[in-house]
């Protein structure tokens, strides 16, 4: 099927999503800040990496970048051990957050192509209807012309007769 050129629109409520991320972004921390004493270096990223996901599937992949710059640093500083410091990085974290950016964006990508493709299709749908009910008037009408067409000669030719 050739590409829609509005499959780019299939989240119309897009610059409200950056907002939404932001906030986003801070409900994820307060989670993660709330379970700091339970979970201490462990998980740093699960809660960030859902409100991206969660950010990407309703408003697209910008907002979902957007969250992901924003989240980079929080959980570098207060995840990440040391805590409450910004320090070397070692291998280990910059593995960790490697893995971060490239699960979150690779996942957002395909989130992003996946809301494509199913406005894709529901414009496809839409298209098709919309040509089916046009194909039924057309017939219609034309059934009605052929009636009254055939009608008509008949009808004209008996009255001639009389």
């Amino acid at each position: 099927m050739k590409q829609n050129l509005n499959c780019k629109r299939w989240c119309s409520n897009k610059a409200s999503g950056y907002g939404i991320a932001f906030f986003g972004v801070l409900i994820a921390f307060a989670l993660r800040f709330v379970l700091h004493p339970f979970l201490g270096g462990s998980l740093p990223l699960f809660f960030f990496q859902i409100n991206t996901i969660l950010i990407a599937y309703f408003f697209g992949l910008g907002p979902a970048i957007l969250s992901l710059i924003l989240s980079t640093p929080l959980l570098m500083y207060f995840f990440m051990e040391p805590f409450g410091e910004f320090t070397v990085v070692d291998s280990r974290d910059v593995t960790t957050l490697l893995v971060y950016l490239t699960y979150t964006i690779l996942t957002g990508l395909l989130v992003e192509l996946l809301r494509r493709e199913q406005y894709n299709a529901k414009i496809a749908v839409l298209v098709s209807e919309t040509r089916l009910k046009l194909m039924v008037e057309g017939d219609q009408k034309m059934r009605n012309l052929i009636k009254k067409s055939a009608s008509s000669p008949q009808s004209g030719s008996a009255s001639r007769a009389n």
